[in-house]
């Protein structure tokens, strides 16, 4: 294994002045702001749906969370939580096959959605299944904003594409393709109030359910990692002759 020279001096003191540049040179967020590889944000801007509002934030490891501070499904598949994260400390970003980072100047509260390991109730992944990053809501977006008419959402995640495309005026109503009853029971109702449009679900495998389906959009957000989900998305398509448009979220392998 080779080991990693220590910084010196001088490296330290410009990684320094490139924080304090960052800091001073934070902006208001906004969900229409174009995508930049460098993100600086005004924390207190940053605002996102909370689910569960009675949960205190916090910064412990998930399995470490108290009552207070998570909520998990019946049968313990999936635990929501609002990650706490520190000003200065970076967060990824990614935009089609860009990568890049954003940093907040203060404390912000990121909702998450944790699925338990594989036939392991109760025992939690490290990585959130899904989070309401600057980059989900960035690469989201897209999709978004080609709804139109009766649409296909494949995939629940935290709701956040269920409630923006619902306050589209070409949206006339929506279909749910959500794999797992748990995470509907546990968590569609907490959002459904304010879903906008005709809502229905359907419960069960997306690359089964899609292609039976008549829509003029479908957006697809099942896929494990954002990047290299083309090939999947065009097969998905091709077996879905009824589908007039298909988006899938992450169509895109990263580069840095």
């Amino acid at each position: 294994m080779t080991s990693v020279p220590p910084l010196t001096a001088t490296q330290k003191q410009q990684l320094f002045e490139e924080y304090q540049r960052r800091m001073r040179s934070c902006v208001p967020w906004s969900p229409a702001m174009p995508y930049t590889p460098e993100m600086n944000l005004v924390g207190d801007t940053y605002h996102t749906l909370n689910a569960f509002p009675e949960l205190a934030p916090s910064d412990a490891p998930v399995p470490q969370l108290n009552p207070a501070e998570c909520a998990d499904s019946p049968n313990k598949r999936f635990r929501y939580c609002i990650r706490l994260h520190r000003a200065g400390h970076q967060l990824m970003t990614w935009f089609g096959d860009r990568t890049g980072s954003v940093l907040f100047d203060s404390d912000v509260h990121i909702p998450a959605i944790y699925q338990c390991l594989p036939d392991q109730p109760g025992v939690w992944n490290e990585t959130p299944w899904m989070s309401l990053t600057p980059a989900e809501l960035l690469t989201l977006r897209e999709g978004s904003r080609m709804a139109k008419g009766r649409v296909v959402i494949a995939g629940l995640g935290l709701g956040h594409q269920l409630i923006e495309v619902s306050k589209r005026l070409q949206v006339k109503e929506i279909l749910l393709v959500e794999l797992s009853q748990e995470l509907v029971d546990f968590y569609l109702p907490r959002v459904r109030p304010l879903v906008k449009k005709r809502l229905t679900v359907l419960v069960g495998d997306a690359y089964q359910i899609v292609p039976t389906l008549t829509a003029d959009v479908a957006l697809i957000d099942i896929f494990p990692a954002y990047g290299g989900n083309e090939a999947a998305t065009r097969e998905l398509a091709r077996r879905s002759p009824k589908i007039k448009k298909m988006w899938g979220w992450g169509t895109a392998t990263l580069r840095r």
